[in-house]
Formats: structure tokens, sequence, C-alpha cells
């Protein structure tokens, strides 16, 4: 199990929130299924919820490398809008890939801690 610790984003494009603070709880589930959820102020100044299962592709020492799929909310493109992201986690930094959705949006770098609990 691990706390979730969200934090900042860079964005292709000015005028996006880029300090986004919030948390969530991480379950493993088996040896490279883990299912998470929690809150955070997300690119749009919103409060965004999330759920979504995370399969890890890589695992060596500190690095583990994955695949999420899930849906959060707080967007204004629609209510719950799917994801599906890449994700690099050196020890407890994580890094995710967040492409841009629409023609008027951005693509993301977000970054989080993952404490173990």
């Amino acid at each position: 199990t691990y706390l979730q610790i969200n934090g900042a984003s860079i964005h292709d494009k000015p005028g996006y929130n880029q300090f986004n603070y919030g948390g969530g709880i991480e379950q493993t589930v088996s040896e490279n299924w883990t299912l998470a959820g929690g809150w955070y102020r997300n690119s749009e100044y919103r409060g965004s919820a999330y759920a979504y299962g995370r399969y890890a592709v890589y695992k060596h020492g500190d690095w583990d490398i994955g695949i999420g799929i899930g849906g959060v909310t707080g967007y204004q493109r629609m209510q719950v809008l799917p994801m599906a992201f890449p994700e690099v986690c050196y020890s407890y930094l994580c890094a995710i890939a967040i492409p841009q959705v629409n023609a008027n949006g951005a693509s993301a770098l977000a970054f989080h801690l993952r404490v173990p609990i």
C-alpha cells in the first residue's frame, strides 16, 4: 500500500495550473497490478477525483514502469474523462505523461510521490 502525494505538472502551453496538490491511496493487488484512487487540484484549477488500475510492465531495483487506465473528474470536456497513461517511477518519485486530448488543451508531465505505508 502506498500514499500518493500529488504535487506538480509541467505543460507544453501557458495558462495551466502547475501546482496540483492532493493525495490518494495505491494498493498492490498482485505482482504487477495496483489500484489507485484519490483527489487533486487539476490543471484547470478545479478539484478532480481519480481512479485507475496500473500494470507494471518493467520492475528492476528502484525502477517501476507501468501503464495506467482509469477515469478522472473535474475537467470541462466531460464529467468523467477516460484516461490511459504511461508512468515511470524511480524509488518514491513518479512521472506520468498526459497527452493533449482536445484542440484547446495541453500535454503535461505530472509528478507525484508514492510513499509506502
